[in-house]
This record gives C-alpha cells, sequence and structure tokens, in this order.
C-alpha cells in the first residue's frame, strides 16, 4: 500500500484502494483497503537552526517520514523498545536470534546463517540522530558482538539523516585512513554573503569556501572549491572496530548520507557493494531548510529570506558531495553508487526475510579478505 507523507505530498483523491489478487490456489480475489490517517512518531530533536548539525545534513524526508510510518505499521515492538530506553523500562525480548540495541529505531543486529557460513547483519535504519557519540557507541557495542566471520552490512532503504556521523562511521570497518567526500558550493552572490555571514555571526565555519567562491564569480565558474564538511580528524579517531570482511548491500532508496556513506565505502575499498537495484538513490548532496537560510542571514538587512506563512518551511540542496580515491571529483548527487553487483529480488527474498539476498552477500563475504 502507499504510504504518503502528508508533509510533502497533498492527500489522495481516493477514498479507497482496491488490489486484485490470485490466490495461493487459484480464485480471484480483491482487497480494499481505506486510508489511514495517524501522527507518525517524530525523529531526534537535533540542534537549533545555529548549530553545525542543522548545515550537515543530508536526508531525504520522503523516505524518512515514510520509514517512521512503516515502524508504526508493521514494527511496533521497535517503538514498544525505544519508548522502554527512554523510560528506562523493562525491554521487551529481542527477536530470535537479534542482539538487543539502545537504538531499535536506527539498528538492527542479528546473526544470519547462510549456505556461505553464518555471518553477522547490521541494519542501518537512519543516520538521524541528536546524540552522535551515543549512535556511534552504540554500533561499535553491536559489531563487537557479531561474528568476526564476516559482516552483511545493510543500509537499504535508509534515506539519510547527518552526513558527518554516515562518514565517521566508515573507519569502523577499516584499517585505513578515510578521506571524507569533500562538498562545494554553487558559484552565486548569494552563497557568498551566505557564507561570509554565517562565519561573521554565528561561528559555523564556512571560511573555506569563501575565497573560491569570490574567484569563482570574478572567473565565471560554476561551484566553489571542495572542502570536506566532515572533520578529517573526526572521522579518524576511532579506528578500525570491526575485524572480518564486509559487504555493503543498498537499493534505489538510499538517499543523501546514505549515497555518501555507500561512496565513501566503495571509494576506500571496505568491500564489495551488493545492490538489489543498479544504482542508490542518487541523492548525495547536504541540504538547507528555509529557516536555516533564514537565520545565517539575520542580520544582513539585505537578505532575501523571510518566514514563511503558516508554518511552513521548504529545503534546498545547498553543497554537492564529488567522490575520493579512484573516483576521485565524481559527483554523487544525481549519479549515485554503482553496486559492485546486482542481486535481483525473489520471491523467496520476500516471504522468507530476505533468504536469497543474505545468501548471495554471504557468497560474496566467502570469497572476501577483510581489509588490509
Amino acid at each position: 500500500m502507499t504510504v504518503r507523507p502528508l508533509m510533502v505530498h497533498l492527500p489522495p483523491f481516493e477514498q479507497w484502494v482496491t488490489v486484485s489478487y490470485i490466490g495461493t490456489g487459484g480464485e480471484a480475489g480483491e482487497l480494499r483497503e481505506s486510508w489511514r490517517i495517524f501522527d507518525s512518531p517524530s525523529g531526534p530533536a537535533g540542534a537549533g537552526p545555529t548549530d553545525s548539525a542543522s548545515i550537515a545534513q543530508a536526508v531525504d524526508i520522503d523516505t524518512q517520514e515514510t520509514n517512521r510510518a512503516k515502524v508504526v505499521l508493521f514494527a511496533p515492538q521497535v517503538l514498544a523498545r525505544q519508548n522502554a530506553v527512554a523510560t528506562g523500562g523493562p525491554l521487551p525480548e529481542p527477536r530470535p536470534g537479534e542482539i538487543p540495541t539502545r537504538n531499535p529505531i536506527a539498528f538492527r543486529a542479528r546473526e544470519v546463517r547462510t549456505s556461505s557460513g553464518t555471518f553477522g547483519h547490521l541494519r542501518i535504519f537512519t543516520f538521524e540522530t541528536d546524540d552522535p557519540r551515543g549512535y556511534t557507541q552504540e554500533l561499535i557495542r553491536l559489531v563487537r558482538l557479531l561474528p568476526r566471520q564476516g559482516l552483511i552490512l545493510d543500509v537499504r532503504d535508509n534515506g539519510g539523516g547527518d552526513m558527518r556521523v554516515a562518514e565517521c562511521l566508515l573507519q569502523v570497518f577499516t584499517p585505513h585512513r578515510v578521506a571524507p567526500e569533500p562538498v562545494q558550493f554553487l558559484s552565486s552572490p548569494l552563497n557568498l554573503r551566505i557564507c561570509r555571514s554565517a562565519v561573521a555571526d554565528l561561528g559555523i565555519d564556512l571560511a573555506a569556501w569563501i575565497p573560491s567562491m569570490d574567484q569563482a564569480l570574478e572567473l565565471g565558474a560554476t561551484f566553489s572549491e571542495a572542502f570536506p564538511a566532515t572533520s578529517p580528524t573526526a572521522a579518524n579517531t576511532i579506528g578500525r572496530q570491526y575485524f572480518g570482511p564486509v559487504v555493503l548491500v543498498t537499493n534505489a532508496r538510499c538517499f543523501s548520507a546514505t549515497d555518501i556513506f555507500a561512496a565513501g565505502f566503495q571509494d576506500h575499498g571496505i568491500g564489495p557493494v551488493l545492490g538489489t537495484d543498479p544504482n542508490t538513490g542518487a541523492g548525495g548532496a547536504n541540504v538547507w531548510t528555509h529557516d536555516v537560510l533564514c537565520e545565517l542571514m539575520v542580520h544582513d538587512p539585505a537578505s532575501p529570506y523571510a518566514p514563511l506563512p503558516k508554518q511552513s518551511n521548504m529545503r534546498v540542496a545547498i553543497r554537492r558531495t564529488l567522490r575520493v580515491g579512484a573516483r576521485s571529483g565524481t559527483p554523487v548527487e544525481d549519479l549515485g553508487v554503482t553496486p559492485d553487483a546486482v542481486h535481483r529480488m525473489t520471491r523467496r527474498d520476500l516471504l522468507e526475510d530476505n533468504a536469497d539476498l543474505l545468501n548471495r552477500a554471504g557468497r560474496m563475504l566467502a570469497q572476501e579478505r577483510p581489509a588490509g
């Protein structure tokens, strides 16, 4: 059934949806489902618009809101565990084979038996968090409890979040130094003013882009120079924490920070990328809200930004990310990440918890050696 976040879509014209089907016995049938309207659980509170976290967002709102609704519809036990963690109450029993997590909205960790052996399987549902340190520590705790024979790192349907959090996780899986992806602005007089206002009034560090923006306007260049939004120091402080081979599983609903994570995973040769689609979502951009733009230029009397009516908001892709390594300089935005191998989902995947997909990933892990 369609899940339609009303914060970015209009309500459907239809009052219900009718699905025609053929049953297992060959008989024809129909199912009529009326639209259900409810408030989905809120995401992380996040910081105010003057915080550096607000300018590091890389998230597809449609995907993230859809995922929150699906948790309510299909995984109420996740909400129950999340509420128990928040209130200090007794935790519900995890499903068989799962490792209990303090952040079930973001993670699901378990051992899986495949045709090639037993491996770890870690789903990362989102890179959204208002506690980056706690988020990272929980991921490290989980991977240390998973089998060292190999890890299936599954980011399908992850709509993104904080791009710095995503990039800082790469070091957990590789012994090599991680180079964060550089980002660049579209060159314009207004973007140059935004960078200068942020540095002067809010202490948000956009100073690195100012000289090249000046030159770009003079020379007619389309983009500024590119510099990392993620601190290279932060991207390499923790170091490797998982010492087995890793395969990354993606699909076409991997957006924004997840595009960036997948690109970094591939660019650093951490392991093969297995896709259930021929590409990721190709949304590798840093997005800012209209509220952030207003705040960044609040002291500029010539600012074109004013609060929108009726508590509405909008977002814009403000900086695009570029790949590193062998694909250095290639934009992630509009191109995405092409997996090293593609698995077409099967009926068994649908009915038996991704059985064929996990077997395919297991075969790839059995052929891999740990990075380094």
